[in-house]
């Protein structure tokens, strides 16, 4: 009697374990989901930010050199 009970309780520990695992594994996976699109979301976000500096900046610079074109030509 000792015996079945003592094995009951070890099986239901593995099942109870095995669900544990099953459930970490999946808020884990959710998790990286998560930061993979936040990440993705900060390049695409960092990728336009840095575009619209290099637009501005190429705009300045040609201001600048149409005087300077304009004087030696």
């Amino acid at each position: 009697m000792e015996t079945i009970l003592l094995v009951t309780v070890l099986v239901g520990t593995l099942v109870l374990l095995g669900f544990w695992a099953v459930l970490l594994r999946r808020v884990l996976a959710a998790a990286q989901v998560d930061v993979k699109t936040e990440v993705a979301g900060q390049v695409e976000r960092l990728g336009t930010s840095l575009g619209q500096k290099f637009s501005a900046a190429t705009a300045d610079m040609a201001s600048r050199l149409e005087p300077m074109e304009a004087s030696h030509g």
